[in-house]
């Protein structure tokens, strides 16, 4: 997939807008909190994605869905994870958009690299995706064990014994729409393609 200098500096304009917007959100954080220097974890993200763009078949519409993401769980530095908004929490919505944007980014890799197709893209990416949150669960639980239930990311103060697998679930749900919309994309533009150009009427015989 070759780079035109349009797309590489629409793809470069895409990390730095994201890591300089997120640089910003930590001026925001109250002192002492855990979002203070989450950019120095988020930022490196959005850049290994942009070295690996390639070989995992990203445009940038990609690179800016994964850097939106990643913005949205920055705002926890206002303490939204601890908000709710229309009666769900906020961490609802980061882990629905974060199964949303991997399964975005997962099928462009697994179609474009190993030529999944059907059923069996659904089921490698659905895997991949909960696979992935699984990964970050435990990540949360490591830093709790580790920094105490006040500073970790688990917050097992919340008294919620579900946290963990609500979380999965709001990844599975945000997969599933994503690769429904992938699909439904992939019906309109074949159904485009395929319609057949109006030709005139043939005139009657005289």
């Amino acid at each position: 997939m070759a780079l035109t200098p349009k797309r590489w500096n629409a793809d470069v304009a895409v990390a730095v807008i994201a890591t300089v917007v997120m640089m910003a959100l930590s001026f925001a954080a109250a002192p002492g909190s855990t979002y203070r220097f989450s950019f120095l974890f988020l930022a490196p993200i959005i850049w290994l994605a942009y070295a690996a763009r390639k070989r995992l078949h990203l445009r940038p519409v990609h690179l800016a869905l994964i850097a939106s993401a990643l913005v949205l769980h920055n705002l926890g530095v206002f303490g939204w994870y601890r908000r709710e908004f229309w009666t769900l929490q906020f961490d609802t919505y980061v882990h629905f958009y974060f199964g949303v944007v991997g399964g975005f980014i997962v099928r462009a890799g697994l179609e474009g690299a190993y030529g999944l197709r059907t059923w069996r893209l659904w089921v490698a990416v659905i895997l991949g995706i909960l696979g992935m949150g699984a990964i970050h669960e435990l990540i949360e639980w490591a830093s709790t064990m580790i920094l105490g239930p006040e500073r970790g990311m688990l917050k097992t103060l919340a008294d919620d014994p579900y946290d963990t697998q609500k979380d999965l679930m709001n990844n599975f749900l945000g997969t599933v729409l994503s690769l429904l919309c992938s699909w439904l994309l992939k019906c309109v533009r074949q159904s485009t393609r395929s319609e057949p150009h109006a030709r005139p009427a043939s005139s009657s015989a005289r």
